[in-house]
């Protein structure tokens, strides 16, 4: 075997390979960038978006969906999705909105218990 021939050889596998594999890069990047963008939305507003979700077994779950204002809870398996309710009660909603607003704000565990030796709650 002739090595100093192999070499100039293996070096041009290996480019190619580099090639193709930047060029798939690219095309994946590009592709997510330009496909996906604006999906689900109008004017940059989201028009469903997922609010809260509980998993209750493999393959189930129940979620609040916000669609183009309206709340909804959803029943979902694996072979449906089902309408459980829709939340038109105004105390109901302003409360799903403080959650909301709280929902970035972490509260420290000594403020937690300062709150529950004065009698109040978080989360009512």
């Amino acid at each position: 075997m002739n090595l100093p021939v192999l070499i100039p050889s293996f070096l041009k596998i290996i480019s190619a390979l580099a090639v193709t594999v930047g060029v798939m890069i690219v095309a994946a990047y590009l592709f997510k960038k330009f496909v996906k963008k604006g999906e689900g939305e109008i004017n940059g507003r989201e028009l469903i978006k997922i609010l809260s979700a509980k998993y209750l077994g493999p393959k189930s779950s129940i979620m609040l969906v916000n669609v183009l204002g309206n709340i909804m809870v959803i029943g979902v398996s694996s072979s449906n999705i089902s309408l459980l309710t829709e939340i038109v009660d105004s105390e109901s909603l302003e409360q799903l909105k403080d959650i909301q607003g709280r929902k970035g704000k972490r509260v420290s565990f000594s403020d937690y218990l300062k709150r529950l030796s004065k009698g109040s709650r978080f989360d009512s």
